[in-house]
């Protein structure tokens, strides 16, 4: 699949929502991760079996965070959407995703609430490796990811994070920041990204899965310095009016990726719900950042928020 780097997608939560961002090239290096967000409700408890009517207390709750294995061939599914992750989205009953109809040798229909992602793994290969997950190395300047225009975005892996919302918050913005570093320098930050709020057709509490195809460092045509290859720069900011514009925007971090070296890499996440405060700007604010004048910049108040933080090795 060739993946461009602009968000295109509509950035609002519902009860079973699939948000995919592809794409696009600017004139300038404007490149983000292509990610991938999936929201499902949890299973209905049986009233039955239930010995009291205690609840979670309302929080954010980490289930799964790991880097694992890219789609094994970089393609589509016919509607659009990524291949991983896939589940079942509890749409009725087992089979009924056309787009994951199916699992296992022999084949059994999909089963109501299963979840397929990447195999996940520790040690990862810098240089491309036939035959090894999806065949390309996590070193940017030397698998196969090019140029600053029509850039072709070759990922070794997916960044897989995974939670529970139990804070029947839907008026709050979702936040997520992933850097990866290696003994201090940056191979990889995705900006604050924010997703805007869920909605008030959400039924807590919800699961979310958040997935980013990802390699590491910079490629050929993107130069040294802030905001470069998976350094993600400002996009759709600063905002045009004083609300959440209804599609995902990305506040750049104004970091430096280096390229990777063998030895640890170490991803720290940061999640959160936040109520947003805009601030009205003008002149150079806006216009140097390609953005009419007057703009708006955001400030956050964190109501919830969970670090999901792991290391892998790359070789």
């Amino acid at each position: 699949m060739k993946i461009f780097r602009i968000y295109q997608a509509v950035a609002s939560l519902a009860v079973v929502a699939m948000l995919s961002c592809g794409h696009q090239a600017l004139a300038q290096d404007n490149r983000h991760p292509h990610f991938n967000k999936v929201v499902v409700p949890q299973p209905k408890t049986d009233s039955k079996n239930v010995r009291s009517a205690a609840t979670a207390v309302p929080n954010l709750y980490s289930l799964q965070a790991s880097f694992i294995q890219d789609y094994p061939v970089i393609s589509a599914n016919a509607d659009g959407s990524d291949l991983w992750p896939c589940l079942d989205l509890y749409q009725g009953g087992p089979g009924s995703n056309p787009d994951c109809p199916t699992l296992g040798i022999p084949s059994v229909p999909f089963p109501l609430g299963a979840l397929v992602t990447g195999f996940p793994a520790y040690s990862w290969p810098l240089e491309n490796t036939p035959g090894a997950g999806n065949g390309f190395g996590c070193d940017a300047l030397s698998n196969g990811t090019t140029g600053a225009l029509a850039a072709q975005y070759n990922p070794c892996g997916q960044i897989f994070t995974s939670y529970e919302d139990d804070t029947s918050d839907f008026t709050d913005d979702l936040l997520q920041r992933i850097v990866v570093t290696q003994a201090g320098a940056v191979i990889y930050d995705s900006g604050l990204v924010d997703f805007g709020p869920a909605g008030p057709s959400v039924t807590y509490p919800v699961s979310v899965f958040l997935t980013y195809d990802t390699n590491f460092g910079f490629w050929p045509g993107t130069s040294i310095g802030p905001n470069n290859g998976n350094c993600s720069p400002n996009f759709n900011y600063p905002l045009t009016s004083a609300a959440n514009p209804g599609a995902v925007y990305v506040v750049e971090a104004g970091k430096t990726c280096q390229e990777p070296v063998p030895g640890v890499a170490t991803f720290t996440t940061f999640t959160a719900l936040a109520t947003p405060a805009y601030t009205k700007v003008t002149g150079l604010a806006c216009t140097s950042r390609g953005v009419a004048s007057p703009c708006y910049t955001v400030e956050w108040s964190k109501k919830y928020a969970i670090p999901q933080n792991w290391n892998i090795f790359l070789k």
